[in-house]
């Protein structure tokens, strides 16, 4: 797509305040085209500049459809729940997004791009049923589309980052070395999201992404720890949960959460965490950056 055809392309993106959602606005403005971000009040982030910030609840289809008061060309969906219970996941990675795939359509808008997870490949949580029905009603809906399933981003890796930088352990669970990903940076993710808008190539397909497949981003999560000490000049310290334990500490906080929803929440957070250290997420690899590198980057920043 020409750079003059960019500048009259609409693009709106839901999910605008996630993790990736601030990557893409900040690479559709990049790209040249015209941005509309939908959030939940107005802010301000350097990332959203170049963006028109509108406010919506996605959970009210009335109040999406006052987002379409002028045309929509295409729609980039990055809503997603990162831990909650299983009706919050129906609530937002289905329902929320399906109510903005049908007033889309019903204004006229022709591509809607589908930020997915890799782990849809094999759903045992209710994170990722939720995601197959959107996917499969996006499938069905007769839009333009494409669906992005990421392999893990950098955040589940270095989200221990802090407590290392203060002189705390790294933990895993058992051997830590049970799976391997490809993890991808956010950056990288959204570039090939953005992209796809005017690619006909991505056109009504799925695509499994990871990041680059060298030996600095071929990962178990022991491995990532062993990085993040690494970045910060510090002695490997790893301290190993055993399995029987972890699990057992699922089993107990999913019974408090019969009374407790924190509880509960932690529960289902614990099982997404042992998905992730079970199953390998290896994906085709896509982008530059690879996790040594992000953490590097994120050091130097930090002293500066």
């Amino acid at each position: 797509m020409s750079n003059d055809n960019r500048s009259t392309t609409t693009v709106l993106i839901v999910g605008a305040t996630g993790y990736i959602g601030k990557a893409v606005v900040a690479e559709s403005v990049r790209q040249g085209y015209d941005v509309i971000a939908v959030t939940r009040s107005l802010k301000k982030d350097p990332l959203f500049d170049g963006a028109e910030v509108v406010v919506a609840d996605v959970a009210d289809p009335a109040s999406i459809a006052k987002i379409f008061t002028r045309k929509v060309d295409v729609v980039i969906s990055c809503l997603a729940t990162r831990s909650g219970l299983p009706k919050d996941f129906d609530d937002i990675d289905y329902k929320a997004t399906l109510n903005v795939l049908n007033v889309a359509q019903e204004n006229g808008t022709a591509k809607f791009i589908l930020l997915s997870a890799i782990c849809v490949r094999k759903p045992d949580l209710p994170l990722q049923l939720a995601k197959l029905k959107m996917e499969d009603a996006l499938m069905r809906s007769g839009i333009d589309y494409t669906i992005v399933r990421p392999t893990a981003y950098f955040w589940v890796f270095d989200s221990q980052s802090k407590m290392i930088a203060k002189g705390k352990p790294g933990y895993v669970v058992g051997s830590g070395d049970q799976s391997h990903h490809n993890p991808i940076a956010r950056e990288d993710l959204a570039e090939f999201m953005v992209s796809s808008i005017g690619n006909s190539e991505r056109k009504d397909r799925v695509f499994v992404l990871g990041g680059p497949e060298v030996p600095g981003n071929i990962i178990s999560y022991r491995d990532s720890l062993l990085m993040v000490f690494e970045s910060l000049g510090k002695e490997p310290k790893i301290v190993s949960i055993p399995v029987w334990a972890f699990a057992t500490l699922i089993r107990l906080t999913g019974f408090i959460g019969l009374f407790i929803r924190k509880a509960a929440v932690f529960s289902a957070f614990l099982k997404v965490v042992r998905y992730y250290m079970e199953n390998d997420m290896r994906a085709p690899g896509y982008g530059s950056m690879t996790l040594r590198q992000h953490l590097i980057d994120s050091t130097r920043d930090a002293k500066t």
